[in-house]
This record gives structure tokens, sequence and C-alpha cells, in this order.
């Protein structure tokens, strides 16, 4: 089939799928959003917390549970718990078969940083020297190791300190991140020399 007479074809018969498309997101919203959806993303937060109480025995003494004032609806089977414990605020999302955690100052709870950053700036290491578990039942021997020192560099008065190791942590961690990237592009789409 010639060229011209794909992009006619496909002139005609786009504006017949984006309609479709439309009107199968009213549905959607209309009919399952307002209850399905938010029900479903209860059910895994819930679920995401007891494993959390299960595997994480050390945390969940010590801790209380947030709860959640408006439920946020995730993409793809992701859950979201979050732990108060002293000082700290933990959280845990897990999707897509792998578990993140997080961590914030109780008394500022929009500055998360993963856990891998938090340990390089704890220990005063680089990122690439820092290697934490990817199982949930593997962190609480982590957290209960630390919990004391975390606790501290994460109280109000240390934690305007703390945060500037955090941001350089995280400085690096994005130029890591830039190279890795850049070496990527350049093996997959090599300069073609004439």
């Amino acid at each position: 089939m010639e060229r011209q007479t794909r992009i006619r074809i496909g002139n005609i018969i786009w504006p017949f799928f984006a309609g479709l498309s439309f009107v199968i997101k009213a549905i959607d919203r209309t009919l399952l959003g307002w209850w399905l959806w938010p029900l479903l993303q209860r059910k895994a937060n819930k679920a995401l917390r007891q494993d959390v109480r299960r595997d994480l025995p050390f945390l969940s003494r010590k801790s209380q549970f947030v709860k959640e004032k408006r439920i946020l609806v995730l993409p793809f089977d992701y859950a979201e718990a979050s732990v108060g414990a002293g000082n700290l605020l933990v959280c845990f999302t897990r999707g897509r078969g792998e578990i993140n955690v997080s961590l914030s100052p109780n008394h500022s709870p929009r500055d998360r940083y993963e856990l891998a950053v938090v340990m390089a700036a704890l220990d005063s290491k680089g990122i690439t020297e820092v290697t934490v578990p990817t199982e949930l039942i593997d962190l609480d021997g982590l957290l209960q190791s630390r919990f004391g020192d975390l606790n501290e560099e994460f109280s109000e008065t240390r934690y305007p300190e703390f945060k500037k190791k955090l941001l350089d942590i995280k400085q690096d961690l994005r130029v890591l991140t830039r190279e890795a990237e850049w070496e990527l592009n350049r093996k997959l789409y090599p300069l073609r020399t004439r």
C-alpha cells in the first residue's frame, strides 16, 4: 500500500477511535471511577500495611500507621502505606513487583528521600557504595540497627544540617543517572561517521 493511501485511511479512521476512547473513559469515570477504583486502592494499601506489620515487627512496635486523609488512586497495582515513628515518617510504596522505601522528617513530611540516599548521607558515603535491601522482610534489621541515628538526624534541630547532606547525595544521584542515560543512548544510537 502506498504511503499516501495509508495516511488517508488513518485520517478517516482516527476521529472514530478518538471519539470511542473519549466515550470509554467517560463511562469508566462515571460508573467505576468514583467507587470501584478507590475501593481497590484501599484494599491494596491495607494489604501493604498488613505486610509491613508482619515483616517489620521492630517498626510496628515503635510506630503507628498514618491515616489517609483522602484516598489517592495510584496507577497499575501500586499501594502506599506510611508509618510515623519518633521523628521519622517511613513511606512504603509497592508495585510492579518492587518495594520502595522513603523517609522524611515527621515535622516536614513533604521532604521525602529514598532509603539509599538517607543511608549514604548517614554514613557519609557515596550513593554507589550503599546497598539497601530490596525485600520488605530484610528492612527490619537495617531500620532497627539505625533507628537511633535516623531519629536523631531527622529531629527538628539536626534536620537542617542533615538536609544539606541529603541534597548533595541526591544531586550526585542525578548526575549518575544522567551519565547512565547518556551511555545507554550512546550504545543504542551510535554516531554515524561518513
